[in-house]
């Protein structure tokens, strides 16, 4: 059996039917003569590729009380076909309907917490000629993150299938009851003196990190933000839609702006163009700016031992700024402080507490969490909405022959956060993806157009003025 480590153990613990840790990704690919694939054929190719992660027959077990951490075990019972499923949607919509409802669907953890659904004969799919077939993915976010979802796509639409010696070895068999109740008696003492340890390790860091901050030298970020229509609890029925924009208008943005500016910039600010102008046309745009929480992989600058190596950055988005070069400026300024905020060895050296906290208080801290009211409050925590970014695809991959086409993610809604974004960039394009409740976003197709008209009043500015007066 393999132990969770406690940053892994957060999404088990903070997991309810209304704050999902689900990853969900999906894959369209297009067969050159436009023909659907045979489910047969999508099946055995799967098959033949899905002994590469080792947590795909793993189930994750909890011991009572949640006296240690979660541990991964063989699932004795586990078959491919329970994981494994093929439905016709028929068209696009309908397609785009289904994936939404997947990402929203809460995963069986007595099971291997992973899922494939398989959409076929897929018609009028943008980009799409013909039928398009498409791979929905989802997983626990106990698993593994974003980057370690590129990693296990690459080998699943990989052309040859990897040779067996490739493959992952599988978990250890289930441990005997008395041994673990041994274990976790034996492991009590040290887990208490770590965890005073690690208090005061993070204690030091977190005063080192408010001296520095009173000082100038780091930007801690606002602890609240004005609460809008997207911080109540989900209603509704989940929904999703995406944008696509010209990779190469991105970059000549970029390049057009007179002081430097990063791509991820320039879709932030889009994203709070359209936030700002969304809100407004309904006479709900608050005063005060909204906030983004971005996450930022820690595996450059952290050695975390942990599936999960992100930390995150709230970002203000400055939406009471209507001027767009104005506002990528100052969101280009708060990102490159966010950044270093949220790299330096000190406010890592904070944030590591989590490592050393015994799992019933992990347990505890989730369970206060799903207290939370979001019927009413004024004020929500940090940030309004996710915006996160994944590195772009692998070339060359496919299914059965049929190169992909796009491949993209989408963030289940949740209560607090029921606007989610996910960015991520294929050959020639930039996608940004949307997911929210019917109730919460109504007119999502208007929404997308709000994104495009972001991005086109900043590129129209940039081009015009090339950088904000001074």
């Amino acid at each position: 059996m393999t132990r969770l480590s406690p940053r892994d153990a957060v999404f088990v613990y903070d997991e309810t039917d209304r704050h999902l840790s689900n990853i969900a990704a999906f894959y369209v690919f297009g067969a050159e003569s436009g023909e659907a694939l045979a489910p047969a054929e999508i099946s055995a190719w799967l098959r033949a590729r899905l002994g590469y992660a080792a947590f795909l027959n793993r189930r994750l077990r909890r011991v009572w009380g949640d006296l240690e951490l979660p541990r991964w075990e063989v699932d004795p019972g586990f078959s491919v076909d329970d994981h494994l499923g093929f439905e016709a949607p028929g068209d696009w919509p309908a397609a785009r309907a289904r994936i939404a409802a997947i990402a929203a669907t809460r995963l069986d953890l007595d099971r291997p917490p992973w899922r494939i659904q398989v959409l076929t004969g897929v018609r009028g799919v943008p980009g799409v000629r013909g039928a398009a077939t498409i791979v929905v993915l989802l997983l626990h976010h106990s698993a593994g993150d974003g980057i370690a979802t590129r990693e296990l796509e690459s080998r699943l639409f990989a052309r040859p299938e990897l040779p067996v010696s490739a493959r992952r070895a599988a978990a250890g068999r289930a441990l005997p009851a008395p041994l673990v109740a041994a274990r976790i008696a034996g492991s009590a003492g040290l887990g208490a003196l770590r965890f005073a340890d690690g208090l005061r390790r993070s204690k030091a860091a977190a005063e080192e990190v408010r001296a520095r901050a009173a000082s100038g030298d780091l930007h801690e970020p606002r602890a609240s933000r004005p609460a809008t229509r997207f911080n109540r609890a989900t209603a509704g029925t989940p929904i999703f839609d995406m944008v696509t924009l010209p990779l190469a208008d991105v970059r000549a943005l970029r390049a057009g702006h007179a002081e430097r500016v990063t791509v991820n910039d320039i879709l932030l600010s889009t994203v709070a163009g359209a936030l700002s102008a969304y809100l407004a046309e309904r006479g709900e745009r608050p005063a005060g700016s909204l906030a983004a929480m971005v996450p930022l992989s820690t595996r450059p600058v952290a050695d975390w031992d942990s599936a999960n190596r992100i930390a995150q950055l709230f970002v203000d988005l400055h939406t009471d700024i209507d001027d767009p070069v104005l506002r990528l400026r100052a969101v280009a300024e708060s990102a490159r402080r966010e950044k270093r905020r949220g790299t330096d060895p000190a406010v890592l050296r904070r944030e590591a507490r989590v490592e050393t906290a015994p799992p019933w208080l992990l347990r505890l801290a989730g369970w206060a969490r799903a207290q939370r009211d979001f019927t009413a409050g004024e004020t929500i925590p940090y940030a309004n909405t996710t915006i996160s970014n994944v590195p772009p695809v692998a070339d060359a991959l496919e299914l059965c022959g049929a190169p992909l086409i796009r491949a993209q993610g989408v963030l289940p809604p949740l209560d607090g956060d029921a606007l989610r974004h996910l960015i991520s960039s294929q050959g020639g394009e930039v996608v940004i993806t949307f997911s929210s409740y019917d109730a919460i976003l109504p007119g999502p197709a208007h929404y997308a157009d709000l994104l495009r008209a972001s991005f086109d009043e900043l590129a129209a500015a940039v081009a015009t003025r090339g950088t904000a007066p001074a």
